[in-house]
């Protein structure tokens, strides 16, 4: 049996799934963390049973497992305690029934990793970007260099000095749909750091990522899973609009997208960074500059794969299609 943990809103999951279906009969059982579910769960002797509306499975039963997207999938376990005239103490009994359910999740991705196959981020989120680039550093890989100050002074000095800064989340980014009546849709981007942006800003602000800013020649999107890559070349620089972040996407005129193919020693590296990181999937976001060094921007093990693998036709979602179907018993 292959067990999926995504979103409901996920297209990359569907294609896979389809993939899983073409290649094999195994069992799926996908469960989203943004939906509710009737649960039941028990955890006991090295094993664990669980029911999820009208699907039950074991542990034992469960071959590969896919941590797509989410941290944990099982809502509502611990109910709200409310002490009536007591908020101290609702506030306390809130936190320690967090820590119940940051034990159970923590547990339940050990037993996952101890008795299957597991692909993904059992942390579910994107590591932390400032101890990832130390990481890099150490393994050779270039990196842009950063500052992080709350000192308006100090950002202003960089814009001075006139070299090119921009500055982005530190974690993950706003990125946010509104499913209500306003569909609205929220992002954060990479912005360049300039007098503008700093307009309004007090003496002392929130701690800032300021990094330099490379002169690109492009940008590369880069899928690994174990130590296999498969890399997209974005010719974002040639669009003012996608210049500092392709997020921004033209769609009247979209960045040309092309396959590319990594030097060995850059695939090297990364395969150690994702060893000394705990990730055997995601996506790696690259540039390389004029003179043709390439430079490490961060690692994503949740990222969107999907327009990048239709693009350069590189199979992304067959490819993790075999990987969990090959431990299916």
């Amino acid at each position: 049996m292959i067990l999926i943990f995504s979103n409901c809103g996920d297209p990359s999951t569907l294609d896979v799934m389809r993939w899983i279906d073409h290649l094999s009969d195994a069992r799926v059982v996908r469960i989203n963390g943004d939906e509710e579910y009737r649960v039941e769960l028990t955890l006991a002797d090295d094993d664990f049973f669980v029911r999820v509306n009208d699907d039950a499975f074991r542990l034992a039963d469960v071959s590969s497992a896919w941590l797509r997207k989410g941290s944990f999938w099982f809502k509502g376990l611990f109910p709200s305690v409310t002490a009536t005239g007591r908020p101290a103490l609702t506030r306390h009994l809130s936190q320690m029934l967090e820590r119940e359910n940051r034990t159970l999740r923590d547990h339940f991705h050990y037993l996952l990793r101890k008795r299957c196959n597991v692909l993904g981020s059992a942390h579910g989120s994107v590591p932390n970007k400032l101890v990832v680039l130390e990481h890099a550093r150490e393994l050779g890989l270039r990196t842009p260099s950063f500052c992080v100050s709350n000192l308006r002074s100090h950002a202003q000095g960089l814009v001075a000095s006139g070299g090119g800064y921009v500055t982005k989340a530190m974690s993950d980014g706003l990125y946010l749909f509104d499913s209500t009546e306003s569909k609205a849709g929220y992002f954060t981007y990479t912005e360049a750091l300039g007098p503008q942006t700093l307009e309004g800003v007090g003496t002392h602000m929130a701690p800032s990522f300021l990094q330099r800013y490379i002169e690109k020649a492009l940008e590369l999107r880069i899928f690994f899973l174990d130590d296999q890559f498969r890399a997209g070349a974005i010719f974002s620089q040639n669009d003012e609009k996608t210049r500092v972040d392709y997020r921004k996407y033209n769609d009247e005129r979209p960045n040309r997208v092309i396959p590319f193919r990594l030097p060995k020693d850059i695939e090297d590296k990364l395969a150690r960074l994702a060893r000394a990181l705990d990730l055997n999937t995601g996506s790696f976001d690259m540039i390389v500059d004029k003179r043709g060094a390439f430079y490490l921007l961060e690692v994503n093990p949740v990222g969107q794969f999907g327009p990048l693998s239709e693009k350069c036709n590189l199979g992304i979602e067959r490819m993790i299609a075999e990987r969990l179907v090959a431990h299916d018993r």
